[in-house]
Formats: structure tokens, C-alpha cells, sequence
């Protein structure tokens, strides 16, 4: 047995709780960064992130991608911002050419092109 077919067969006996989980830690963090808690909000994208690991979520990836990279960004972490950046533009691309990204993908690659803008602001910036 591979490790889908188990994270499968976990999700059939026992629901897909972890889902809720990556949702319920997706909106506290999006709430403590509106605070400017920024560390703390990068803490829990960090566990949604292992969450969704173990999770039917897909293309919803995205939006979690989007607020960590941004919130990173907002926290001086500009290196990390623009790694979470690129992850989130593959996760972008992949899904568009699979049909995953269910029409939003004018949205979201626009959305990720104005992160991309401020990301280089900030390197503009700091030359």
C-alpha cells in the first residue's frame, strides 16, 4: 500500500477532518495578520500547510500559498516570500493545465501577478 492509497483509506473510515482543520487554521491566520501578528500567522499557515498534506484539499492550496507568501513578505522575509511565491505560481500552472483550478485561474494568476509586483518593490528597495 503507497501512502495515497492509506491517506485514502484514513479519509473513508474516519472523514476528512483534517480539511477543517487546514480551513479553520487558514481563517486564524488570515485574522492575525489582518492583527499584524505576522509570526504567528506564518506559525499557523505553516500547520495548515502540514494539514493539507493529509487532506482532500487540491487547488485550494492556492489561497494559503497567497497569504503566507504575502505575509512573509510583510515580515521582511523576502527570500522566503518569493520561494512560497513560485510554489504558488507551479501549484497555478499545473492545475490550469489539468483543468483543477475550477475557472478561477484569470483570478488567481492575476492576484499572484500583483503579489509578484510588490515582491519586487521590495527588491527594488533594498538595492
Amino acid at each position: 500500500m503507497n501512502y495515497n492509497a492509506i491517506n485514502e483509506s484514513i479519509i473513508n473510515e474516519f472523514g476528512d477532518s483534517n480539511s477543517a482543520i487546514v480551513n479553520c487554521l487558514f481563517e486564524q491566520a488570515v485574522e492575525l495578520a489582518q492583527n499584524e501578528k505576522l509570526e504567528e500567522a506564518i506559525e499557523i499557515c505553516q500547520d495548515a500547510l502540514i494539514f493539507c498534506k493529509y487532506s482532500n484539499i487540491g487547488y485550494e492550496i492556492i489561497y494559503l500559498l497567497g497569504l503566507l507568501s504575502e505575509i512573509y513578505l510583510n515580515n521582511n522575509q523576502l527570500a522566503i516570500a518569493e520561494k512560497t511565491f513560485n510554489l504558488g505560481m507551479t501549484v497555478i500552472k499545473r492545475s490550469k493545465e489539468k483543468n483543477m483550478d475550477g475557472g478561477s485561474y484569470d483570478k488567481d494568476i492575476d492576484s499572484f501577478l500583483d503579489l509578484k509586483i510588490k515582491i519586487d518593490k521590495v527588491h527594488k528597495n533594498n538595492e
